[in-house]
């Protein structure tokens, strides 16, 4: 037996182990009475597009020469089915996460969703999801299950899970409700009833302690008329139920990260004394608080199979998905795209039967003669045998004078004709199937039919199967809070994670990674999904390959747009590489390389893996440092400043130079004037003494 997650609990105080079972098999009885003819018709629905002569099951059985009469089966009704199937195949429905409290980032979200896509692809999220949507498209119910799993179940010591999907086949025969539960998510239900079929030799090889017997033996519809093998088969029960407890909680505000942290009675007994060591978390207080969780037991109709356990999660793990659901006298009804449309298919395929049973039965027509006009010999010889003959004779009938009477057959024996209802019927039955189902019988699809027109067409007939569309997006939606639930309690301890981004990228994460804050510089731990809440939304759309195809189509247009508007090429780089990222074919890697490389360094795309981290480091690092005709361009600049500045130290020397020329000249000029000056007073002084001594002389004489 595999490992399981979860521990044992114990049987309630007062209710014994086959008590317990009474109670669950007697559940399942009430459960399944109330819906009882909804899952007879479901199965009904499932035979008629399924089962050869399944549309002939039950129609006109009252008529006696029913059983040997011709029964075509023209199938008017699998094309619309499998049209719905094929969009559902293209446009999956998804879920996508968002914060929901005032601890989760954006980041956290993108972590989420990286975990629940890669999970979903890894894990058969594809089949048990498609095949609950098959079974709601043909009878109007399917489900399918979610669990959780040991990425190694072989290695006893590496306790790290994951969740995977699991078909549930058949699930109208197969799940049982609460009865009082009226949500079409079923989220209100307290219990949940599986049922899964062994052979007697699978049984005894899974469970070799316990006798064979089935819990509980469905309303399986088996045809007389089909010949139908009867085998036996063992129904083994897995009942989910919802238990709500109180339990104590102790609550701290770490410091360090300003955050609360809130841990079980279990968990603070197991490290309170590191909580006590630790100064950054300071203890506040604690509480009652109601827990919601799921436990799980498988049984028979004689033992409990594997006592109840606590599993992961805090919500039952089947996803019920409906297709036109709704709540008559009380009772829930549903049913898919086939059950509205079987009379007229049944109506069609009697009339083209009636009209193959007469072109079979009434072959040529016949002629009639009178017996005297074929009483030779070898005129009935001829007759009898009147293939590949140029012409046939036959003897003349004359009356008693001789005269002919008969020249030839006297009328012919001719196939029914088609009479007016019939004709009438055969026109009104296509088209109502048109009008029910959006589809034409026989109707194609053009090979130069664009694909804007495709997908405008399409939404234009879909609009009859929206509700059923609506109603599985929500169950998707409810299937991811379901995965938040189980991810919450698997995904809590430092492991590495496979991720997968919104356009099929792989990638990684490091789960409960210590970096340091930048801005605190402290340590801290990242992609840790403990103790923060996410709101699930579908995400409705096309998969990878519509969508890059889509997307491949539309920038084509923008390209041939561009040209003509003003200030338009400068997008085109850019919507360019975009394309070439989003193209496909064969040979194209070295190109789609060389084009990632380019994005990274116009920073149009961020580095997703370490080798372009460091690719995009090293290019930055070039894009610093000069190459060569720059460094020449440089050394050239440098030698122009050096020379300039000489010339600049010679100009100045030379100014200073003339300056002091001028400056000596000046001082020279000046000692001349001074020279020129005393000179001058000197010779008036001498002049002076002149005329004195010329004065005193002629006063003597």
């Amino acid at each position: 037996m595999p490992r399981t997650f979860t521990v044992e609990t114990s049987t309630p105080p007062g209710e014994l182990p086959m008590e317990k079972l009474e109670r669950f098999k007697l559940d399942i009885i009430n459960d399944g009475e109330v819906v009882d003819d909804q899952r007879d018709m479901a199965n009904e629905d499932m035979r008629f597009v399924n089962v050869g002569g399944g549309m002939w099951e039950g129609f006109l059985t009252d008529t006696p020469d029913v059983p040997d009469r011709v029964k075509l089966e023209l199938d008017t009704i699998s094309n619309p089915l499998q049209r719905f199937i094929g969009e559902w195949n293209l446009n999956r429905v998804g879920v996508e996460y968002k914060p929901n409290d005032g601890v989760a980032t954006d980041d956290d979200a993108e972590l989420l969703n990286g975990i629940y896509r890669a999970n979903f692809r890894d894990h058969s999220g594809g089949v048990a999801t498609d095949n609950a949507v098959k079974e709601v498209a043909t009878c109007g119910y399917g489900a399918f299950k979610l669990a959780t799993a040991f990425d190694d179940d072989g290695d006893p010591e590496n306790e790290d899970q994951h969740v995977e999907w699991r078909p549930i086949y058949n699930a109208y025969n197969a799940v049982y409700w609460d009865q009082a539960a009226q949500r079409i998510d079923k989220r209100d239900a307290r219990h949940c009833t599986v049922l899964a079929e062994f052979s007697r030799a699978s049984f005894e090889r899974e469970w070799p302690d316990n006798n064979p017997s089935s819990a509980y033996t469905p309303n399986n519809r088996m045809f007389e008329n089909l010949n139908t093998r009867q085998r036996e088969v063992i129904y083994v029960a897995t009942r989910y139920e919802i238990v709500k407890v109180k339990e104590t909680v102790f609550i701290y505000n770490n410091l360090a990260t300003e955050t609360v942290e809130v841990y079980s009675k279990d968990d603070h007994e197991l490290i309170k004394d590191e909580l006590r060591a630790d100064d950054a978390r300071v203890f506040r207080r604690e509480r009652k608080v109601v827990t919601q969780r799921v436990e799980k037991t498988v049984f028979s109709g004689l033992d409990i199979l594997e006592n109840t356990r606590r599993i992961a999660g805090k919500f039952i793990p089947i996803v019920p998905i409906y297709g036109y659901h709704a709540f008559v006298d009380g009772t829930e009804r549903y049913r898919g795209i086939v059950r509205k449309l079987k009379d007229a298919a049944r109506l069609f395929n009697m009339q083209m039967s009636q009209l193959a049973e007469n072109a079979a039965g009434a072959g040529q027509e016949v002629p009639i003669f009178l017996r005297e006009q074929v009483q030779s010999p070898d005129i009935s010889a001829a007759w009898a045998d009147k293939n590949n003959k140029a012409y046939l004779v036959i003897d003349p009938a004359t009356d008693q004078d001789g005269n002919i009477i008969a020249p030839g057959p006297i009328s012919y024996s001719k196939p029914a004709a088609l009479d007016e209802s019939t004709t009438t019927l055969l026109g009104i039955v296509p088209n109502y199937i048109k009008d029910v189902s959006g589809f034409e019988v026989g109707e194609a699809i053009k090979k130069e039919t664009s694909g804007k027109a495709l997908r405008a067409m399409m939404k234009r007939e879909n609009m009859n199967t929206q509700v059923i569309n609506d109603n599985i997006a929500n169950a998707i939606e409810w299937s991811g809070e379901i995965f938040q639930g189980m991810a919450a309690e698997i995904y809590t301890t430092q492991r590495l994670v496979k991720t997968l981004k919104r356009d099929g990228t792989d990638g990684s994460a490091d789960l409960q990674e210590t970096v340091i804050d930048e801005e605190t510089g402290t340590l801290v731990q990242t992609n840790d999904l403990r103790g923060k809440r996410f709101k699930s939304y579908s995400d409705v759309g096309p998969q990878y390959d519509s969508m890059r195809e889509e997307t491949v189509e539309d920038l084509k247009g923008m390209l041939e747009i561009l040209p003509t508007v003003q200030g338009g090429e400068r997008y085109m780089p850019v919507l360019l590489s975009v394309l070439m990222n989003n193209i496909h074919g064969v040979g194209l890697d070295p190109i789609k390389d060389f084009n990632r490389q380019l994005m990274l360094e116009q920073g149009l795309a961020e580095p997703e893996t370490p080798e372009e981290e460091k690719m995009l480091r090293n290019l930055q690092q070039q894009a610093q440092q000069p190459n060569a005709q720059t460094k020449l361009v440089e050394a050239a600049t440098a030698q122009q400043e050096a020379e300039a500045r000489n010339l600049d130290a010679a100009s100045l020397q030379k100014v200073a130079d003339a300056n002091l020329k001028d400056a000596q000249t000046v001082e020279t000029l000046s000692d001349v004037g001074v020279n020129k000056a005393k000179v001058a007073v000197q010779a008036a002084q001498t002049r002076a003494k002149a005329r004195e001594g010329l004065n005193g002389s002629a006063r003597v004489n």
